[in-house]
């Protein structure tokens, strides 16, 4: 009897330690820019671009009636521009990226601060200064 108990507790021991495919990105970036200046105090500033591709809007078909799965898949389909979680996600990715980025160009040896952050429908803008 405990010989079944621990070989079923280790099955599903194994079972929840197997890996499972990994989640679909929730958006795709097709542009990424950083630009520099230097202002007249000799200040260095960067302005880091990300943009992400659009969401897959589906074309409802309004010839027929949607099934209620379909309803049910379109109601928990996350839009980008609407979800909050989605734009604080691409954030976080944006500032990993501006920092291997400044790394990479050798720009901000020292350290730097981001000032400001500017959204738009598809995009995330980080805008700062450098502390040299």
């Amino acid at each position: 009897m405990k010989q079944i108990i621990i070989t079923v507790l280790s099955a599903t021991a194994l079972i929840g330690c197997a890996k499972s495919a990994p989640e679909p990105e929730d958006f795709e970036i097709v542009n990424q820019q950083l630009r520099t200046i230097t202002d007249n105090d000799g200040a260095k500033l960067f302005s880091y671009l990300v943009t992400v591709k659009a969401g897959s809007q589906k074309l409802i078909n309004k010839k027929r009636q949607l099934t209620k799965s379909e309803i049910k898949k379109l109601l928990k389909q996350e839009n980008f521009v609407d979800s909050s979680s989605l734009k604080l996600d691409l954030e976080d990715k944006a500032a990993l990226q501006l920092d291997a980025e400044l790394k990479k160009k050798n720009y901000c040896q020292d350290s730097y601060q981001i000032e400001e952050v500017k959204w738009r429908d598809y995009s995330v803008r980080l805008s700062g200064r450098c502390d040299e």
